[in-house]
């Protein structure tokens, strides 16, 4: 489900496909980073209108309260959990609490984002779960969604605790499908800068549309790297598709994902460690799917991460677990860790809605 917002004709909140769809033609009324504006700003302008960024959140809440309902007969959820950013303060907090109340869920719990994903990887039977973790050790989460977000967790035996983490909004998926554009754009220019530079530049309804699925086709362009050797991108104003080959955005994306992985070994070294002492490194977010994130970890600390076959939903599918024993796993001391299994599809796991950073237990 898109987490975009935009208001119709008359003001009122759009959200989920119909919102995607009206933000190609009004991007004026779209809001994209509904959490962002949530915690930044009370009110904020969309197509002149001025309108309570609590209301944002709440309409999104609001539709997803309704489609996990649809899913289990309408009944209410006995537990919400709405997850966050690990270093939110009380006063964000609030301001979601306040948009979960407005849309009907009473009473939710609240959850850092990466102790939820070390949840899911905790429960995790398969090769690819969390085990064999002592009492007092570290962890790291290195979320790649939209930002990249880097936490270190300590467990205590019964839970997760969040005793370092940090991010950068310039770090993540959207950084990658920057990277993406650019390979492209110099792939086009070289054929004909004219339909490129009228697709970028023109403030047309018609050219904010093209722009709009362009965009949705370089995300699905990166996640089809992920698995492919190459993949063709159609243009607007082009007869004749791009061919981008997995090599060619491997070594354009390589300076972000690197510093991506900077970010991660200094906030460990802020906790007296190296990447490489570290039992584990839990990939989340849809980005991390790239296997550039996985193979720089283990070029810099011949250890292999973690990931999860579906690493976009391990925080919500984190959120509805209850923290319990990290399984022990018994293994020769010559064994070599198991590498985690190959995400199939990007898709969600058959039978489950999961919207990002919300959690209902039925």
């Amino acid at each position: 489900m898109p987490s975009l917002v935009c208001l119709d004709d008359k003001g009122l909140i759009l959200t989920g496909e119909a919102a995607r769809k009206a933000a190609d033609r009004s991007p004026e009324r779209t809001e994209r980073a509904v959490v962002r504006a949530l915690v930044e700003q009370e009110r904020t302008l969309l197509g002149g209108r001025t309108v309570s960024t609590v209301d944002l959140a709440a309409a999104v809440l609001s539709d997803v309260l309704a489609r996990a309902r649809s899913r289990h007969g309408g009944a209410l959820p006995g537990r919400t959990v709405l997850t966050h950013p690990a270093d939110w303060a009380p006063t964000r907090l609030a301001r979601l609490g306040a948009a979960a109340e407005a849309a009907g869920i009473t009473r939710p719990a609240f959850l850092a984002e990466p102790v939820a994903a070390a949840r899911h990887y905790a429960a995790d039977p398969g090769p690819g779960g969390l085990r064999d973790l002592p009492q007092g050790a570290r962890c790291a989460v290195y979320d790649v969604g939209a930002a990249l977000k880097v936490s270190v967790l300590a467990w205590d035996g019964a839970e997760f605790t969040v005793v370092r983490t940090a991010g950068d909004p310039d770090l993540g998926g959207d950084q990658l499908d920057d990277c993406l554009r650019e390979l492209l754009a110099e792939r086009v220019l070289d054929r004909d800068p004219g339909p490129w530079q009228e697709l970028w530049e023109g403030d047309s309804p018609d050219a904010a549309r093209q722009r709009a699925s362009l965009s949705r086709a370089l995300v699905a362009a990166r996640e089809a790297l992920s698995g492919s050797a190459s993949v063709d991108v159609r243009v607007p104003g082009y007869p004749e598709p791009f061919l981008i080959r997995a090599h060619e955005f491997r070594t354009a994306a390589r300076p972000v994902v690197e510093r991506g992985y900077e970010l991660l070994a200094d906030t460990v070294r802020l906790d007296g460690r190296e990447p490489a002492d570290l039992p584990a490194v839990l990939i989340a977010g849809g980005a991390g799917r790239t296997p550039l994130v996985s193979d720089l970890i283990v070029e810099r600390t011949h250890r292999l991460p973690l990931l999860a076959a579906a690493p976009e939903s391990a925080v919500a599918l984190g959120a509805l677990t209850t923290p319990r024993a990290v399984p022990h796993r018994p293994q020769p001391a010559d064994e070599q860790p198991v590498p985690p299994p190959e995400a199939k599809s990007p898709g969600r796991p058959a039978g489950y809605f999961i919207p990002d950073d919300l959690g209902f237990e039925f």
